[in-house]
């Protein structure tokens, strides 16, 4: 076959390349390595006749089969052997596809130029003496500096001045090595160490500078454990619990949470922390006493310290009922600040209506799972709870060595760890697509889509280190399925981009609202907006009408046992099954209504539940009867971009019956059925207008109707026979993307 004709077979038959979330790491070989050419898409790199490409599982499948392919293979990870004596105790990494980071910390100074009391020197790391040092940075960017000592005899300082003199940080400690938080860039530090009343001058041991993400653990402290990583900043630790120096931990609580992230990995010691070495600081700060105990305000100084210090995550392993605020003001300008707030849903068992900081809005809350991956018993749940990681009995770093502990406290920081990695390896992107690299690569374990005990899901890292994320939007509190309340506030998150774009808010797929975007959090009450419950969208457009991103969040599905539709009934399975589905919600009054005829309105309504149907491109209603302004404009307007539904005269009549024949139509179309092939024929005596005797002979063909002589195209479409059609088209989608 020529070439021409591969390049049409592979782009007829993988049109597009979708995004990374649903691809996979494959190696393609092939007879000659011009044959690449042919798959040139999906190519990343290559060696000769093999080539790394990106697929997804069904794009894997088809190219295996292409005749020039020899053989493919997953491109298999190796990882350094790990010689913790601990690690095969730590059954939560592989539940939350762990891999040791690939990012690892450098000490940026090495090689720089530097001026040591007055002497001029290129540092590579050897130990010196030395009081005033300055080092020339250029472009170089640093987010700490730590000096290392030989000895200490008693208090030391460092001080760090920019090249105009202005000081960036200071410290002064009886510890061997002092670190320096620094606040914004410098083209050139000076760094002054004094050690008065010392008899001998200290020994410049090490001169670190790095640009690491910071992660703050709120907690009780940590002591001083062995297997900890020198990313702990045990020098810039503060204490406002019980006041002391340092954020000693007296009860053993911060030093557990501390270790699952950050315990030194290869050390023949213990566990391994989930950050490895990647550049990752790690800052603790104590408001909790040797009681475990800590008011809201000694919390709230807790998150405002680790704020001025320029902490990107801030990990609250702590709960508890009441509101306060001084917390949640606090809580409010992290978020506002583009700053991850990791919390705790708490250990009741409870609802997490009244727990706090997991119910401050845009606090990423976290449950706890067990080892069956079930939601663990003591977990608190709720519609606060964004995600879900392991928590059952962890065994980490403890005062008095390790131990293991339980409870939503240890599953936190399984978050924190994973959010400071993306922080690493994607500094270009903002807070809401970070956040959403984690919802839409968690892992459902409890019940498909979001769900009140395990949120999104249990997170999983490497699926959420590939995903493409694009700019986003994201509301911080309010989840898919979470019924609108009367008086509250609802805050909706939205990536940089987005700034100065024009903002519509849908309720019912009705338009209720328009705005400017003009703030990252913006607020709205959205039911006093709406005037009731529903399905709740938000569509982003530029000056031309077009939709450049999008977020719907669908109203809960009620389970109900209809009160019209008795066990006997002849749908009764398929009626309970499509509302499992989420694709039927019955009326208020609980009914169902099965052998009431089906409306245009509500078969569009349905389809686009079953298909996952999101915002046309551009945002405008081509029916004259459906005004954006009116109920189910939205998913009208997207039906009908996709060419399902075409109208009549201009109007979409959507109060009208649907017959079996228009209902064949849109089904056909949204399945994208239109050009393939009649494989066999069915007499279907009564059916005579060609477009639905090509619908019917599809859907037939493929199970989804009837094979009867007589097909009854004008009889009206009842809702009971929807639900059997709706199911069965459900099923079919399903194997499909199992293929």
């Amino acid at each position: 076959m020529s070439r021409w004709l591969w390049i049409c077979f592979i782009c007829f038959f993988m049109p597009h390349v979708v995004q990374a979330n649903e691809k996979g790491e494959w190696i393609v070989q092939v007879r000659h390595a011009s044959d690449l050419s042919y798959i040139k898409p999906y190519v990343v790199d290559t060696m000769g006749t093999f080539a790394k490409v990106l697929l997804t599982e069904d794009e894997q499948k088809k190219i295996s089969q292409l005749p020039f392919v020899l053989k493919m293979e997953k491109n298999d990870t190796k990882r350094v052997a790990v010689n913790d004596p601990l690690f095969s105790g730590q059954w939560s990494l592989s539940m939350v596809n762990w891999h040791m980071p690939s990012l690892i910390s450098v000490n940026r100074l090495i090689g720089k130029q530097m001026i040591v009391d007055g002497r001029e020197d290129v540092y590579r790391g050897e130990p010196f003496y030395g009081e005033h040092i300055v080092v020339v940075l250029g472009e170089e960017k640093l987010s700490r500096v730590s000096v290392t000592v030989d000895h200490v005899e008693g208090p030391w300082r460092i001080e760090v001045k920019d090249e105009e003199g202005e000081r960036l940080g200071e410290n002064e400690g009886e510890l061997s090595r002092l670190d320096v938080l620094l606040p914004r860039s410098s083209s050139t530090i000076h760094l002054y160490i004094t050690a008065p009343n010392w008899t001998k001058a200290p020994r410049i041991v090490e001169v670190k500078g790095v640009n690491h993400v910071l992660v703050a653990v709120v907690d009780s402290g940590i002591v001083l454990h062995e297997d900890l990583n020198d990313h702990v900043l045990y020098s810039v630790s503060v204490d406002y619990a019980e006041k002391e120096r340092y954020a000693d931990d007296t009860f053993g609580h911060g030093t557990h949470v501390t270790g699952i992230l950050a315990a030194r990995i290869n050390n023949g010691k213990g566990i391994a922390g989930l950050i490895g070495d990647a550049p990752i600081d790690i800052l603790p700060i104590k408001v909790l006493d040797r009681y475990g105990v800590g008011g809201d305000f000694e919390i709230a100084k807790g998150v405002k310290y680790a704020l001025d210090h320029g902490a990107s995550i801030i990990n609250l392993s702590l709960a508890g009922q009441g509101e306060t605020e001084v917390l949640k003001s606090v809580i409010e300008e992290a978020v506002k600040r583009g700053v991850h707030v990791v919390a705790a849903a708490g250990n009741g068992h409870m609802p997490t209506t009244n727990i706090y900081p997991a119910s401050y809005p845009g606090v990423i809350t976290v449950a706890a799972i067990d080892r069956e991956q079930k939601p663990l018993s003591i977990s608190n749940y709720g519609w606060e709870v964004e995600v879900s990681a392991p928590g059952d009995f962890l065994i980490s770093t403890y005062p008095s060595g390790y131990r293991a502990m339980r409870g939503t406290s240890m599953a936190a920081p399984h978050v924190s760890a994973l959010l400071a990695v993306l922080r690493a390896m994607y500094p270009e992107e903002d807070a809401f697509q970070l956040r959403n690299r984690l919802w839409k690569t968690a892992k459902d374990v409890y019940w498909r889509g979001y769900e009140m005990y395990t949120g999104y899901g249990v997170i999983q890292w490497q699926q959420a280190i590939a995903l493409s994320a694009p700019p986003s939007i994201d509301w911080l509190n309010l989840q898919p399925g979470q019924p609108l309340e009367k008086d509250r506030t609802y805050f909706l998150g939205l990536s940089s981009r987005f700034l100065g774009m024009n903002g519509h808010l849908f309720v019912n797929g009705k338009l209720v609202h328009s705005f400017i975007v003009d703030e990252e959090v913006m607020s709205f009450r959205l039911f006093d907006i709406a005037k009731q419950q529903g399905d709740v969208a938000v569509v982003i457009t530029d000056e031309e009408k077009r939709v450049i991103a999008s977020d719907v969040r669908l109203v809960p599905i009620r389970p109900t046992t209809f009160s019209d539709v008795k066990k006997t009934h002849w749908a009764y399975d398929v009626i309970m099954q499509a509302q499992q589905l989420g694709i039927i919600r019955g009326y208020l009054d609980d009914t169902f209504r099965p052998n009431t005829p089906l409306t245009r309105r509500q078969s569009i309504v349905v389809l686009s539940r079953l298909f996952g149907w999101g915002a046309p491109s551009i945002l405008q209603s081509p029916f004259a009867d459906i005004p954006l302004t009116s109920a189910d404009a939205l998913v009208v307007a997207t039906a009908a971009e996709k060419g399902i539904v075409k109208g009549n005269g201009g109007k979409a009549l959507l109060h009208e019956q649907l017959t079996r024949g228009q209902f064949a139509l849109l089904l056909m179309r949204a399945l994208q059925l239109e050009n393939e092939p009649i494989r066999s024929v069915y007499p279907f005596q009564d059916v005579t207008q060609r477009d639905v005797w090509l619908a019917v002979q599809l859907l037939a063909e493929r199970g989804l109707i009837a094979k009867h002589a007589f097909f009854r195209p004008n009889d009206p479409v009842t809702r009971a026979e929807m639900c059997a059609i709706m199911v069965r088209v459900s099923t079919l989608i399903r194997q499909h993307s199992t293929k």
